[in-house]
């Protein structure tokens, strides 16, 4: 439960009493707790604060879980999910599956059993933070931070992006298209000549050690891990 100390949770729960009994348990066991009582003010916290991790019941007003969890993961697969839920059918539960819940709760949930998906929870996000490179280089999954040693090697927004493909995709090659989906996202239905993704390369090859990012002929770029 120590991890949990360094972490945000988001509640959200629009029943007074469950949020009288948990939310003052959750704030005894992490960094900062933000608790929100239907969807749209969930996301609107979510999107300023951006919590570790989102406890969420699957049926909460203005807009329920289901919908709430699609929206976050329209963008954002790293943020833990954990569903209450007071039913298991197997459309909710494909649902979850889908949306990449970590857990999913049956209310009423015991202190136990909520404690049990927090550790769960924190041990992912603990396991999943640092990523270590060849050549003394670690990547920090969640700031989208790189590291050479204990020196903090500064990329620009489109290498980051670039940079976190090539961490994902543990060594497979990705190819112009993938890397011009990932990369300009925000621009993909415009022209991006391929020479782009080259001039990437070459400014972000001068701030790493030689021989971190390869080139595999014809198949695109890579990270060996």
């Amino acid at each position: 439960m120590n991890r949990l100390k360094k972490l945000t949770i988001l509640y959200v729960e629009d029943e007074e009493r469950l949020i009288e009994s948990y939310a003052p348990f959750l704030e005894g066991h992490c960094e900062t707790l933000h608790v929100a009582r239907d969807g749209e003010e969930a996301y609107d916290l979510y999107k300023e604060h951006r919590p570790n991790i989102i406890l969420l019941d699957i049926y909460t007003p203005k807009m329920n879980g289901i919908e709430l969890a699609k929206k976050i993961r329209e963008d954002d697969y790293s943020t833990i999910l954990i569903a209450f839920t007071g039913h298991s059918d197997q459309k909710t539960l494909l649902e979850l599956v889908d949306l990449y819940f970590l857990s999913y709760l049956i209310k009423p949930v015991s202190r136990t059993k909520l404690v049990e998906a927090l550790v769960k929870a924190s041990e992912k996000i603990e396991g999943a933070k640092q990523v270590h490179l060849p050549h003394n280089c670690s990547w920090d999954a969640r700031s989208k931070t790189l590291f050479h040693g204990d020196q903090q090697i500064s990329l620009t927004k489109r290498e980051s992006y670039f940079f976190d493909l090539l961490v994902k995709k543990k060594g497979i090659p990705s190819n112009e298209d993938e890397i011009l989906f990932h990369v300009w996202g925000d621009k993909f239905d415009k022209t991006i000549a391929n020479t782009s993704i080259r001039t990437l390369v070459k400014n972000l090859r001068k701030k790493l050690p030689d021989g971190l990012v390869k080139n595999q002929y014809g198949l695109g770029y890579k990270i060996d891990l």
